[in-house]
């Protein structure tokens, strides 16, 4: 009876037959998803060719801001004039807004957030920026008010 077992169970397993998978008929599709490259950078208002006052800069979150009159000359989109001097900047959309970064200012190289508006109506009111200057520990808030003039 052992014996008859112990057959039975081989004869199973020697019996069985391992399928192949095979695809199924209708492959899934691929999905894709768009792909932002260099040439997005068209699509960001520019600042060429526009000249604008720095009409004020406030250092810190309190108080009112110092009245200052300096005029920033936007040349080539990497290059403005800050009153005199030629320095760079950049201009690049962040997904919420713009991100402008004006080097060589009397307080250093700030960055901020700027928004279409603030580009449409060649107004900036009191937006933060930041000194990233290279190597500065500098972590004070810099409010600055700007307004288009050409």
């Amino acid at each position: 009876m052992r014996i008859l077992i112990i057959l039975m169970v081989m004869f199973g397993v020697v019996s069985c037959v391992k399928e192949d998978p095979k695809p199924t008929t209708d492959p899934k599709p691929i999905i894709t998803y768009p792909h932002t490259s260099d040439t997005t950078i068209q699509t960001i208002p520019t600042l060429v060719g526009t000249t604008w006052v720095m009409t004020g800069i406030r250092i810190g979150g309190i108080g009112n801001p110092s009245t200052i009159s300096d005029t920033l000359k936007f040349v080539t989109n990497k290059i403005y004039h800050y009153n005199q001097d030629t320095i760079n900047y950049s201009l690049y959309y962040t997904g919420g807004g713009f991100n402008l970064t004006m080097n060589g200012t009397p307080w250093g190289n700030l960055s901020g957030t700027i928004f279409m508006n603030n580009l449409v109506n060649g107004e900036i009111m009191g937006l933060k920026f930041v000194d990233i200057t290279t190597g500065s520990s500098n972590n004070v808030n810099y409010y600055v008010w700007m307004s288009k003039i050409h």
